[in-house]
């Protein structure tokens, strides 16, 4: 039986030229949902996987400062790495599945402050 579990990122101080990075403790399982918690003034958000054999981009949220919750989608691609959909148009999406860590990258922010986000994971 699966469950959801709840994983928090915080990035440390934003630095003075606005960046700032941090990482999860190890996932495995599906991104259902992701949270962001933002600081007051504007700044780029970035979530990819790391430690997979080839990283992916879950989130890239640019030049917001709005609390929101998001939820991430990747297409689905059959035998071939077609891309499948339901009727040659309309693609087919699931979360996305991770085994490792998940990067936080910041950029463009203000120094100082600091970002949270949340994410909701279904394992089994």
């Amino acid at each position: 039986m699966s469950k959801i579990r709840k994983y928090k990122i915080s990035s440390g101080p934003i630095a003075a030229d606005g960046t700032a990075s941090a990482y999860s403790v190890p996932i495995r399982g599906k991104i259902l949902a992701v949270g962001v918690n933002y600081p007051t003034h504007t700044c780029t958000v970035d979530l990819d996987s790391d430690g997979e054999a080839s990283a992916q981009k879950i989130l890239d949220l640019s030049a917001a400062n709005t609390d929101a919750t998001y939820y991430p989608r990747v297409q689905v691609h059959d035998n071939t790495g077609t891309g499948i959909t339901y009727d040659g148009t309309h693609e087919v999406y699931e979360p996305f599945v991770v085994y490792g860590r998940v990067k936080l990258s910041i950029a463009s922010g203000t120094e100082g402050e600091k970002v949270t986000v949340y994410l909701m994971v279904e394992e089994e």
